[in-house]
């Protein structure tokens, strides 16, 4: 857990915000999509698949944890990846191929194809015997994983009510909303332009066992700086600001997004400065390499 200091960025005090540092956990694959992916891993043994499958532009955190835990559980990985190999290398790719990922480039008009069940059943059986992940481990076998992550807030930050977390496909915010309960309140920043089909994806994403006792829960839509992974001005000062104050590396697709919300929630005062929130690191510092402002 990392409390963050009173001193102010671009004009907006953090005081009694605190972080919880995902980041700093799972080795190879720190992050949320660790939690994402276990249950996989343990899918593939009970089933004695070879190998896991799964889908991912060339920047994907999920691809990269997704190939890193491969590497050290000893289980084969292939990535299906957006994008023709002379235009979509990148330093995330590299790490994937030298922990021993099997990486086929589809073009992106079959990369359109990665949630229709015959698409999937052709690398299922080219790569027999496997095991398909949805893209971005969306899935409920995701959010279970990502219920750990409650187990680790009521632990170590055990009079935590107010929960903030960055949303992409919804999987690690469906975990906390079900590995919560109603006593708890958890803002979802969204990474994406439009996507205001996050809360039913949310809702199909829960558990059935978490349908009747969880937290209250909403997404926030106006605070994605253009789009997923895009970066715009205000976006870009607050980072470089956030990160020479509190010395915390942030990622620009989702984490930074978060906290840019909590700083203009609390800037138009819709927040009090004063107000205690914990708010989740999810990782995803490889793809700052993508990024050359963040050095």
């Amino acid at each position: 857990m990392h409390e963050l200091s009173d001193t102010p960025v671009l004009g907006v005090s953090f005081d009694h915000v605190s972080l919880l540092r995902l980041d700093q956990t799972g080795g190879l694959a720190p992050g949320n999509k660790a939690f994402k992916l276990r249950h996989y891993f343990f899918e593939a043994k009970r089933l004695g698949a070879a190998r896991l499958i799964s889908f991912g532009g060339p920047w994907s955190n999920h691809l990269h944890a997704l190939a890193a835990m491969g590497c050290q559980l000893g289980v084969e990985t292939v990535g299906i990846v957006r994008g023709e190999l002379r235009e979509e290398n990148s330093a995330m790719l590299s790490d994937a191929r030298r922990w021993g990922m099997h990486i086929v480039y589809v073009s992106r008009e079959d990369y359109r194809q990665r949630n229709e069940a015959a698409y999937q059943q052709k690398f299922i059986e080219r790569f027999a015997p496997s095991v398909l992940i949805p893209e971005g481990g969306a899935s409920r076998a995701g959010a279970r994983g990502c219920m750990a992550v409650a187990d680790i807030i009521r632990r170590k930050a055990p009079l935590a009510r107010h929960i903030v977390v960055p949303v992409g496909t919804g999987t690690t915010m469906a975990g906390l909303v079900a590995g919560l309960d109603e006593s708890f309140e958890i803002d979802g920043i969204s990474a994406l332009k439009g996507a205001h089909d996050l809360t039913q994806r949310v809702k199909a994403l829960l558990p059935r066992s978490a349908r009747n006792s969880r937290a209250h829960w909403r997404i926030l839509h106006d605070y994605h700086c253009g789009g997923f992974a895009r970066v715009n001005v205000l976006l870009r000062e607050f980072m470089l600001a956030f990160e020479t104050i509190h010395g915390v590396e942030l990622d620009p697709v989702y984490t930074g997004k978060m906290l840019l919300a909590i700083h203009q929630l609390r800037a138009c005062g819709v927040w009090h400065e004063g107000a205690s929130v914990l708010a989740i690191h999810t990782g995803g510092l490889q793809g700052r390499r993508g990024y050359s402002w963040l050095g």
